[in-house]
This record gives C-alpha cells, structure tokens and sequence, in this order.
C-alpha cells in the first residue's frame, strides 16, 4: 500500500510528507507498521535500523523506533534514539519526549519533566498521542511521590484533549486520586487563574501570560509571569499564575512558596486565604509542616537474654506476634530482631473480657531487640517515641536494661505524618470477645481520645506548639484554623465520627464552618471540599443522587451518608411507573452506598439487609448485594450466615459463569480455595475461616499502620495500597477472627 504524501508525516514536525525532509524513505513504514501490528517487534527495530543507515535523517523512524522501544522498556536504547533523534531534530516534541520519558526511568524525574514541557511548548495546536501517553506515565510518578497536584494536572491533560483515545489509565488515576480517603480533600482539585483587575496597568502581559498557560506553554508563561512579579508581586492574580507553574513544574517547595503568598493577600476572602494556607502545608510530599517527630532510643546490651526475660516479666512490655516479627528490618539492621515488644502506656486489664474505655492500653513505643553482629553489639531498639513520651519511655526502659546508656536520636527518615499522629497507638492484646463489641469500643476509644490527641500534636504550621499550647495566642488563629481545615479535610479522620472534629474545635476554641443551603442549581457549582457542610433538607431526589455520586467520587463520607439518608426519608411517588422505578433505584443506590459507608461490619450487615428487600420488592438485581453479603460474613466471624449466603448464591445464580467467578476469585483472596478453584485444607492459615467468639484483639492496624491509612510507610504508590514499615507509627483498631 502506497503512503499518502499529504498525510502529516510520523516524525512529529507537523508538516506533510510531501514537504518534509523523510518524503525519501518514507515508504518504508508500511512494511515497518504491519511488523508491528504482527507482534513481529525484533524485526521491526532490526528493520528501523537498517533504514537509519541508509537514510540518517529518516525522522519518522526515530519516532517510530522510540515508541518501540519504550513498549519494550528498552530505556537505555530508547536514551540513545532520543539523543540521536534530538540533535537530528532539536525542536521536535516527539524527539523530547522520548528524552523526557528515557530521563524519568533513569530516576531524573525533575529533567525528564523540564523535557517534557519543552516538548508541550514545541506542539502545535493538536500535541500527538506519544506526548499524552508520556504525561500520563509522568502523572503516575508523581502520585508515587506524593506530589498529588502536578500528578493531577498530567493526568487531566490526556483527558482534556479532543481526539486521544488513550486516557484510559489516566481516568483510573484520578479516581485512585479522588477515591483515597488518605489525600486530602484540598488536594483533589487545581487552583485555577485568579482574575486581575481590570484597571490593572499590566493586564495585558498578565493576559498573555495567562494565554500561553492555557495553551500549555508553560515554560514560557512562566519566565512572563515571573518577570510580573517584579512588579506586581503581590497580586493574587499573578501569584496563582506562578502557582500554577509551579505546578506543571513538579517544584511542591514553590507550589508551597506560592500558597502561603496567597494565603497573606488580604484582598482575598478570608476562608479562602485558611484554605491556601492549609494547602501550602500540604503539597511537600513529607509535609513538615504537619509532622511530629520521631525519635529512637538505642542502647547497647551485653546480655540480650536477661533482657529479654526482665521485658517478658514486666506487665507494660507486650510481645508483639511472631508473625509480626518476621521479615522486620531496620535501616541499620541486616538482620531482623530476636524479639519484639510493645511498650504500654498503662498496665494491660484481664484478657477473659474486653476492657472497659479508660484501660484500653495505649502503645507508647516499639521496642525490638537485635543479636550480636559482626560489626556491633546486641542492642535494644525504641521505635515510634514521640516527643512528649520520651523520658516515660526511657525510664521504662532504663529499668530493664540495668546500667545501660540510652542514647537518643531524631528519627529524621521516619517523622509521623499528621493522619498517623492523630491516633492514639492501641497496643495489640489479644482479649476474649465477639467482632461487634470489638468495633463498637473501638469508636469508644477514637471518640474518646482522638480530639485530644489531635489538639496536642506539636506542629511545625503552628511553630512547633499544639492547638491547644497557642489556644489563647490571638496572633496565631489564623494557623490554628488553617490546622482545623487541613485536620477536617481528611476523610479517614472525620468519616470515623463526626463528633471527633467538634471536639477538636472546642479544644481549639474556634468556630467550625456553618452548614450550606443551596438550591439544585448551586449543586454542580459546590466545591469538593464544603461537600460535608451542605444541609441535604430541601434538595430534589435528582440532585442528592447527583451529590451522593460525587461524595462518592472524592470519599467525602459523611456527606454521602447525609445524602442517602435525605434519599431513604423522601416518599416513593404513587401513579407514575417510570417515576416510582427511579425513586426505587434512588433508594437501592443511598442503601448500598450506607454499606459502603459504615465503619462498623454489623452497620454495613444491617443496611445490606434492608437493601436485599427492597430489591426483592422491587425486582431489582440481588448478585453484588449477595457477593457483598459474603465478604461481609467472612470478615465479622459468622459461619452460619456466611453458609446461607454461600447457598443463596448458588441457588440463584449457579448457572451465571461471571457471578460464579467473583465468588471464586473471593475465596481464592480469603483462602478458602486454591488458585486451581480446589479446596484449602483447613481454610486460611490451616484453620477455621470464621469462628464466632473467637478472641478479640488490639491491632496496630489502622490510621497509620500504611501509606493507605495515612502512614508514612514506602510500600506502593497508590493512596490506599497495603504496605509501610514494620514498627507502626499510627493508631490502632480492635480486630477479631479473619483479622490476623
């Protein structure tokens, strides 16, 4: 088949084939396209390469030949083709985004970045797919590193162009973005241009400035908007546009620079300046403005076994579960400890009950105990101490380690992230009870103690005091409620209990935001994060179908359980069908989104109840209620209705290979079955799946525990992913059977 010479040629310079410099060869790339397309990639590069001999300024096989390459991560290859391509063509967007992306994945992420943007400033008005395929793998670097505002303007540049058809993994990113309940509601959204004010003598650089950001040029927006504030440097107008720069640039220290600029504009509203000020201490990945520290205390031992033997007799000193300890390391250590224990902030109740509030232990410290090395004695390690907590912690210590020297370090590579520090560290002891009672005193505990907790926490953004050291300081109310606005924009703080955030504003002795009333109208135009403010009273069924999706969308969840309890309360019109199936399909998705919601496994049980009979009422489909239901059994410890469950399931829907499978996948998760679909001896772990009355237990395993819960653990980039450190930093939670 023959190349049409008025086609815009595959090199990336925009001109046709007919007008450019590969019209010689390029003929060649039918043959090379069908190689491809036949997955016949090795004789494809050998081709492209054997064409680049011949003909030196074939463009188009650079391009091709780095698309290649990059779907073969060949990195090292696709450097030196990008270097060749680059000094063929010096301007070419395709040229720099090969060395853009070649950069990224020798970890030179800030020079990939500042090729990338010269490539966006190089494209015409329609930049190439290669491009848009190379941001959005950018977008997925920054989220790994936690720069959630740049991840999100790469990721919505695939989104927002008119023809790509790539942008699938760009979508699955933003809901990862806005799903987690871990970023911050403040982060889930881009600061946008703020206007300039019309008698503003330089308005019109200000306009051309802002005119080349709209259209990606942002290297050159920049150097204009940096040579505005020279002049008008104080101007909300120019200092969001350098925000925005700042943003495309990947630099969180001037994003940060930036916001806190803003937050000064007294010009501005004044909630809006709180906003930006909490924003400018949120978007350094580490955030140390709202970090507390940690610190370590070390001491060397002669006699590891006596010491261990006085920890394991001493009541405050819990051991921490085998299972726990293996795999654990230390930066310092090659090796994991002998032993591991947890250090109790008060003597541990009766384990034939669960404890009452008040004697729940906390855990103030992990201690682990390390053999002789080669190169070092045996020592004993506290992990976690926070500040206030040291000299408890070292006379703990220094009376089971007798006429050993405790030294103490700043633990600068592990500070607490302020969702972790904002628990109180539950040790883990095991206690006789049922998973019901365990998680309705864990919402004892965290109500009881997390506002304190929270308004005692020594911060940076407060110059190293708590809310309540500074309560009473008048100059300080501004950052004490720019504290309060990042502390309620956390969904996996205020979706625990609402009263929680009250109380910390009593102890903060600030006035918490009113509540909104807006009509249908206003409901597109409110911002993510004054969605748990709005009074659903008086909104329309539509409209609080439309609020309960986006509550949904960015785990805004009180707001979502507001909103489908304001659904469930309207009355189901009588006459019209077509009205009373979609007011019955309104009540189906508020039930299943208060399952979703519930933070207590007998709440969510309760409320899948009640949605399997208005499904039933209404022949709505039952299967995702039912696949539900089963993982729900399985993790509250209930044998009998996890059996029921199983039966129903296979009652109705045995013969439907796609819902069969879910359940397999399922129990292939839980153990229950081999990934061959035979059954696991024993279920998971060897023993009973599920057993009511099994013991209870107190884990350090929630807020804290993870990267996903507000940790500071290194595990994957997702927000919510699994992983983090062995030592916890956080909270902790109640856990019983299908739990450890």
């Amino acid at each position: 088949m023959s190349v049409d010479m008025y086609t815009i040629c595959p090199c990336g310079n925009g001109k046709k084939i007919k007008f450019c410099k590969c019209r010689d060869s390029v003929g060649e790339l039918d043959r090379v396209t069908k190689m491809m397309e036949g997955g016949q990639y090795v004789p494809a590069l050998d081709r492209l390469s054997n064409i680049l001999r011949e003909h030196p300024d074939a463009a188009w096989a650079y391009a091709v030949r780095g698309r290649l390459l990059l779907s073969l991560r060949e990195y090292e290859t696709l450097a030196e083709n990008a270097e060749r391509f680059i000094r063929l063509q010096p301007s070419n967007p395709l040229a720099l985004t090969q060395r853009a992306v070649a950069k990224l994945f020798r970890d030179d992420i800030d020079g990939g970045l500042d090729s990338l943007l010269e490539a966006l400033t190089e494209s015409g008005r329609e930049i190439d797919s290669f491009v848009l395929d190379v941001a959005s793998v950018f977008a997925v670097a920054f989220a790994r590193i936690g720069n959630y505002l740049t991840s999100r303007v790469y990721a919505t540049l695939p989104m927002m162009t008119t023809g790509y058809e790539g942008g699938a993994g760009s979508m699955q990113l933003l809901r990862q973005l806005n799903g987690s309940p871990s970023i911050n509601q403040l982060l889930k959204w881009l600061p946008e241009l703020i206007e300039r004010p019309d008698e503003a003598d330089w308005g019109e650089r200000y306009d051309e400035a802002a005119g080349l950001l709209r259209n990606n040029k942002i290297l050159l927006a920049q150097s204009k908007f940096e040579s505005l504030r020279r002049v008008a440097g104080d101007e909300p107008a120019v200092l969001s546009g350098l925000l925005s720069c700042a943003i495309w640039r990947g630099n969180a220290d001037q994003q940060a620079d930036c916001l806190r600029a803003l937050s000064g504009c007294e010009g501005l509203d004044l909630e809006q300046r709180h906003r930006y000020r909490a924003m400018s201490a949120l978007v350094r990945p580490e955030s140390p403005e709202l970090s507390v520290e940690s610190v370590v205390l070390t001491a060397d031992v002669s006699d590891l076994e006596q010491v261990e033997m006085a920890m394991t007799a001493e009541s405050r000193f819990v051991p921490l579960p085998r299972e726990m300890m293996d795999g654990m390391r230390t930066e310092d250590q090659d090796v994991p400890p002998r032993a591991g224990f947890q250090l109790l902030d008060r003597d541990p109740p009766s384990a034939d009950s669960l404890p009452a509030v008040d004697e729940v232990p906390g855990m103030l410290a992990v201690v682990l105990l390390f053999g002789k090395q080669t190169d070092r004695s045996a020592c004993v390690e506290a992990y976690d101490v926070r500040r206030a907590n040291v000299d408890e912690v070292r006379t703990r210590l220094s009376a089971v380690i007798e006429g050993a020297e405790l030294t103490e370090s700043a633990d600068d590579s592990r500070p607490i992230p302020l969702l972790a520090a904002c628990n109180t560290p539950v040790a883990m002891i095991r206690y006789q009870g049922n998973r019901a009672d365990a998680e309705a005193l864990q919402a004892e505990v965290e109500a009881s103690r997390m506002p304190s907790m929270i308004a005692s926490l020594p911060l940076g953004l407060l110059g190293g005091k708590s809310l309540i050291e500074c309560v009473d300081d008048e100059s300080a109310k501004f950052d004490r409620t720019a504290v309060m606005r990042v502390v309620e924009n956390f969904d996996a703080i205020v979706a625990r209990d609402e009263s929680i955030i009250t109380k910390v504003y009593e102890l903060a002795k600030l006035e918490p935001l009113p509540p909104i009333s807006l009509s249908n109208e206003q409901a597109e135009t409110v911002a993510n994060e004054d969605l748990n403010r709005i009074d659903p009273q008086g909104i329309d069924r539509p409209t609080l179908v439309y609020l309960l999706q986006r509550a949904q969308q960015v785990a805004a969840t009180p707001a979502a359980r507001r909103f489908a309890h304001q659904i469930l309360e309207s009355d189901i019109p009588e006459g019209d069908e077509a009205s009373q199936q979609e007011a019955a399909s309104a009540r189906m998705f508020a039930l299943v989104s208060l399952v979703q919601a519930s933070t207590r496994i007998s709440d969510a049980l309760r409320w899948l109840e009640e949605a399997k009979g208005h499904a039933e009422k209404h022949g709505l489909p039952t299967a995702d209620l039912l696949i539900n239901e089963l993982e729900l059994r399985i993790q509250s410890g209930d044998p009998e209705g996890f059996q029921r469950a199983v039966e129903t399931l296979t009652s109705r829907f045995g013969n439907d290979p796609e819902v069969m499978g879910q359940v397999q996948q399922m129990l292939i998760q839980y153990g229950f079955l081999r990934p061959d679909g035979s059954p696991q001896q024993g279920g998971p772990g060897g023993g009973a799946p599920v057993a009511a009355g099994n013991p209870a237990a107190m884990s350090p395993g929630g807020p804290g525990a993870g990267p996903g819960d507000g940790g500071g653990g290194s595990g994957l980039w997702t927000p919510d992913s699994p992983g983090g450190e062995p030592p916890a930093q956080g909270g902790g939670k109640l856990w019983v059977p299908g739990m450890d």
